[in-house]
């Protein structure tokens, strides 16, 4: 097992310690993203800025592709129309689960995610030591 799978199974452990529900904790765009073989960090781990971009591009292709099935036979909205609509809800919902990553990171005191597998190296030394 890489550091990245230990890490992730150390910040899943701790987010359920912590009372955050596994479906908070791994949106979908998360579990795509792994599917296709991307080590990616859990949203609560990941600087603001990725999560904006992230959740941004997510919800921006997702309303694209809403909108095109929904207005596929009308005329009413251009092609235009549709992607300024969804710039401007991607970013909209980029912004708000930024602030609340950023907002549910200092309320629970979660670890940063370098730091996650320090204190379990340290305990490790400490018993290698002591033997």
């Amino acid at each position: 097992m890489n550091d990245y799978q230990r890490k992730l199974e150390k910040a899943a452990f701790e987010l359920y310690e912590k009372g955050i529900r596994r479906k908070q904790s791994h949106p979908l765009y998360f579990k795509l993203l792994r599917a296709l073989g991307i080590e990616v960090r859990l949203p609560h781990y990941s600087e603001p800025k990725h999560v904006f971009i992230g959740t941004s591009l997510y919800i921006g292709v997702l309303v694209v592709a809403l909108l095109l099935f929904l207005q596929r036979n009308s005329v009413g909205m251009g092609l235009p129309t549709i992607v300024s609509i969804a710039v401007i809800l991607g970013v909209v919902f980029g912004g708000i689960m930024m602030s609340l990553n950023a907002h549910n990171r200092k309320k629970y005191e979660l670890t940063d995610w370098d730091d996650l597998l320090v204190e379990q190296e340290t305990i490790h030394t400490e018993s290698d030591q002591a033997l």
